[in-house]
């Protein structure tokens, strides 16, 4: 019997990689820029009508908060005096200030008091509608729970 070793050289196989000599990137392209541009544009579209509902609902919150305290002076006012009013239908309590609203009250009766948050018209919260709280804490319009 013959016994035939054949024998391989094995070489290493080399990849050959091409180096382009390029010139270092300093800024950014025009296209880059476009998209970005647009990313962003997309975003704040999302993001503001998001933003400005929460102002609104963040200066609604703000006014019942005012409008619920001068209804609490009211009430300590009635502890002590036993009446609304400082004189005829005069509320006893002055009404607070709001940049976005105007707080005014209603003492018709000794008995009786309405504190009531109105708009001011060419605000943000213009469309928003009144907000009222009477002295048997009944409330009318759109209140944050």
């Amino acid at each position: 019997m013959l016994v035939l070793l054949l024998c391989c050289k094995q070489q290493p196989l080399f990849v050959h990689f091409k180096v382009f000599n390029m010139k270092k990137n300093l800024g950014f392209s025009l296209i880059e820029m476009m998209i970005t541009v647009a990313i962003i544009g997309i975003l704040a579209s999302i993001a503001l009508p998001s933003y400005q509902q929460y102002i609104i609902k963040t200066r609604r919150t703000d006014v019942q908060q005012t409008i619920t305290s001068q209804a609490q002076a009211f009430e300590r006012y009635f502890t002590s005096n036993g009446r609304y009013t400082s004189t005829g239908t005069t509320c006893a309590v002055a009404n607070s200030s709001n940049t976005y609203y105007t707080i005014t009250s209603d003492c018709s009766t000794a008995n009786t008091f309405t504190v009531t948050a109105t708009p001011i018209t060419g605000k943000s919260q213009a469309n928003d509608g009144t907000i009222t709280l009477t002295n048997t804490g009944a409330r009318t319009g759109t209140w944050i729970n």
